[in-house]
């Protein structure tokens, strides 16, 4: 019954089910085959083995139940012995399994929580219970085994640490089931088509991965987990914010870079919101922000995408924002790559959408982003782009240009990523395209750290030649191959956090707020413009040394605690006691917009895909999340979302797959090149003969000439197609036996350690098992000739 128990759906209703699966064999040996030693999982095999024996024992001396005084059977009285110790053993079984002690003993962690879950379950309020219905295909496609065993297990983790807090319920499911309609009804939750390639042929298949996490009235769904997004992050993130009542309230600054989803009067379609706000929802609550108006409402966070495109009056609001202390991610670009209809730093806003009933009206001018610049004490490239001679990806080379900037440890001998902050301290690699850079002014008393750096190979290039020009002067489509790069081998801020105490003179125009009106207004008007003006040439270019020289930098404010305390106590019985005011500067500010690009989610999402020839693995996503989280001032997911476990995989098979696949790699690059050298060589034949009938047709007339030069170039153009079709077809059925005999290989390679690893295990147990017997054969004979001797 217990080795049946796994399949109990099949005999009785899914609530049912459930339960008795946990008893099964197959359930309480998943442990052990996820490399974690469980103490209830101990105690439920030895109860077996107790129970067991002494249930082999009494029926061994069942003949001697007759033999009693009393002359009655005793199989009663054995059955309610067997009953009650069975009884017991699951009695124990559940009081352990209550109270777990598990030991995860894989080389990586695999299996088990990071310190940082455990310390957020751990914190959870019993009062507010979470339960997880996870709806979990029972048979997924080769690329997604590995997803589906790391939710398994990461649930099953979850479960053992959560007790009576977590609860999580495992719905094996499969398209047209009840379990599927009950997914799909009550939470949204659908099958998801993967495509995948087994043996080399490829097939689509309807898979479940998905989830629901509530408490109480908050829901959080997963529709689905993806290869790239570790389970244990996005379970532990949704168990975190279904159980806290509110969210943090994250601002977006709306900016002529859309965010959000509308409706396009151009196309007559609806676009939907870029993947990184359906993403900040899952954890924050995503408002949008309009700097029409004095923004004044209560943020934990604002998210600034290129601010240089806000109009006069908007930058100036968004200025004193930034200036009145709410944490902002500043994300500015010169070149917007990917986001092209998105102005760069110096360039002039795009008009507006046409208007089908009538024209666009001309686009509002920029406001003054040297003002920004000016108070959080920085110079900002917008002119130019970095471009930088280091691409560590080899299959991106031939598309890449060098202003994709990599940015990983062999970039530079020097780190790369500041260690010292949790925003960039765990990243390894990360992609820009086309960026800018940003320099700490000397004459600043903020503090400038420096996150992102570049390598020393580098240089910049001007933004009004990145683009070919077209007939009209405008920058066109087309990356201009003439753009003069200018190399300057230095280190370029790509990334930085400014935080402080506001200067002199904006404390006392924060200060002026208690006088009238006209006079603040004065201040801002009247001030601010020459301190940008003043400060404007003081800058100097990045250097090497900037960031270690900024750390030694004290910060600002700290020599100033007492001054103006008459100003303070003025001011404090205006104050509001419930919302604590904020003081200085909490920036990030990163060189690129196009950070955010929805194919850097995608990648994130697809992880290692083995079907997959080129695998990037950018830590863009992660480098985004950590910097609204510490800006926020929720550092509870950082730690988890930088954990990244490494599954081992069969070595010695690898080793042996990837000799076949470089050699095969190899001779269809042959057949490329063969091909290629063919088609020229037909091409140059071709050439040759239409020449030598030019030559030939000098002496017809005009009319004469044309007429034959034409038929000539047609037949000979039908036969260089039919040329290169041929050895086109030729080359592609030569690569097409050379991935069918890889696949066939891979194959036997693996069947090979398939074989071994069944025909192998048996052999020792039936080793001692025939050692036993003969043992126990010799032994009875011994006894029996020694009793012919009595």
């Amino acid at each position: 019954p217990l080795a049946f128990a796994e399949n109990a759906d099949v005999i009785m209703p899914a609530s049912w089910a459930l339960a008795v699966k946990n008893w099964s064999l197959e359930e309480q040996f998943r442990d052990f085959g996820r490399g974690v030693i469980s103490l209830s999982a101990i105690v439920y095999f030895l109860s077996i083995v107790a129970a067991m024996l002494y249930l082999c024992m009494v029926l061994i001396g069942r003949r001697h139940w007759q033999g009693g005084r009393d002359g009655h059977s005793m199989g009663g009285h054995y059955l309610a012995r067997t009953l009650a110790l069975a009884a017991a053993a699951v009695g124990v079984t559940m009081i352990f399994h209550r109270f777990d002690t598990r030991a995860d003993v894989t080389s990586e962690r695999l299996s088990s929580l990071s310190s940082q879950t455990r310390k957020l379950i751990k914190e959870l309020d019993p009062k507010h219970p979470v339960k997880i219905d996870a709806y979990i295909s029972p048979d997924v496609p080769e690329s997604y085994v590995q997803t589906r065993l790391d939710l398994l297990s990461a649930l099953r983790e979850f479960d053992s640490l959560g007790g009576n807090k977590v609860h999580v319920v495992l719905h094996s499911t499969e398209p047209l089931s009840r379990a599927a309609e009950q997914a799909e009804q009550q939470y949204g939750i659908t099958a998801q088509e993967v495509i995948s390639r087994t043996r080399g042929a490829i097939s689509r298949e309807q898979v479940y991965l998905g989830a629901a996490i509530q408490s109480g009235l908050n829901k959080v769904i997963v529709p689905f987990f993806d290869r790239g997004i570790p389970a244990e992050y996005e379970l532990v993130r949704s168990i975190c914010t279904v159980s806290q009542q509110d969210r943090k309230k994250l601002g977006v600054l709306v900016t002529d870079a859309k965010l959000f989803g509308g409706f396009n009067m151009q196309t007559f379609s609806q676009s939907r919101n870029e993947l990184l706000v359906d993403e900040l929802e899952k954890q924050y609550e995503v408002v949008q922000v309009n700097a029409d108006s004095p923004i004044d409402e209560e943020l934990d966070v604002l998210f600034a995408p290129q601010p240089s495109s806000l109009t006069p009056e908007q930058m100036k609001n968004f200025v004193a924002a930034v200036k009145k202390g709410i944490p902002t991610a500043i994300f500015e670009d010169p070149f917007p790559y990917i986001h092209s209809d998105v102005p760069g730093t110096s360039q002039p806003r795009r008009s507006p959408q046409m208007n089908p009933f009538g024209g666009s009206p001309p686009p509002a001018p920029k406001g003054n982003i040297a003002e920004l610049w000016s108070l959080l004490g920085v110079d900002f490239m917008g002119q130019d782009v970095v471009w930088q001679k280091y691409n560590p990806e080899p299959k991106l080379r031939a598309m890449a240009s060098p202003e994709w900037v990599f940015v990983d440890s062999g970039a530079s001998e020097q780190p790369v990523f500041e260690a010292a902050d949790p925003v960039s301290s765990q990243l390894q690699e990360m992609l820009f395209l086309f960026p800018g850079s940003v320099a700490h002014k000397n004459a600043s008393e903020l503090k400038f750290e420096a996150l992102i750096l570049t390598g020393d190979q580098t240089g910049t290039v001007a933004v009004a030649e990145l683009l070919e020009p077209t007939m009209f002067g405008q920058p066109g489509g087309r990356l201009n191959m003439n753009r003069r790069m200018k190399p300057t081998n230095r280190y370029y801020t790509l990334a930085a956090r400014i935080t402080g105490e506001l200067p002199k003179e904006d404390e006392l125009m924060s200060d002026a707020a208690a006088e009238p009106a006209e006079e603040a207004a004065k201040n801002e008007d009247g001030e601010e413009p020459v301190d940008a003006k003043s400060e404007a040439g003081d800058s100097e270019g990045d250097k090497p040394d900037a960031k270690g020289a900024d750390k030694e930098k004290p910060e600002a404010g700290e020599d100033k605690a007492g001054e103006d305390k008459a100003g303070e106590d003025k001011a404090e019985p205006d104050a509001e006691p419930a919302k604590p005011k904020r003081e200085g500067i909490n920036v990030v500010l990163v060189c690129d917009i196009d950070l955010f690009y929805s194919a850097f989610f995608a990648l994130r999402a697809g992880g290692d895909d083995p079907n997959q020839e080129i695998k990037l693995n950018f830590d863009n996503v992660t480098f985004m999340l950590n910097t609204f989280d510490s800006l926020a001032g929720d550092d509870r997911f950082i730690a988890v979302r930088n954990r990244r476990p490494k599954h081992r995989i069969l070595e010695k098979i690898e080793k042996l797959t990837k000799e076949a696949r470089e050699k095969s790699m190899a001779e269809v690059e042959r057949y490329r090149e063969e091909v290629a050298a063919e088609q020229a060589k037909a091409q140059s034949e071709f050439d040759k003969q239409l020449a030598e009938l030019k030559k030939k047709s000098k002496n017809l007339d005009e009319l004469s000439r044309m007429q034959q030069e034409a038929m000539a170039q047609a037949a000979g153009q039908r036969r260089l197609d039919a040329k290169k079709s041929q050895l086109q077809k030729a080359a592609q059925q030569n690569i097409e036996k050379t991935e069918r005999d890889l696949n066939v290989k891979i194959s036997r390679e693996q069947d090979w350690y398939k074989f071994w690893a069944v025909f192998l295990p048996p052999i020792p147990p039936l080793l001692v098992g025939l050692g036993v017997y003969f043992n126990r054969r010799a032994r009875e004979r011994e006894g029996v000739s020694k009793s012919r001797l009595r």
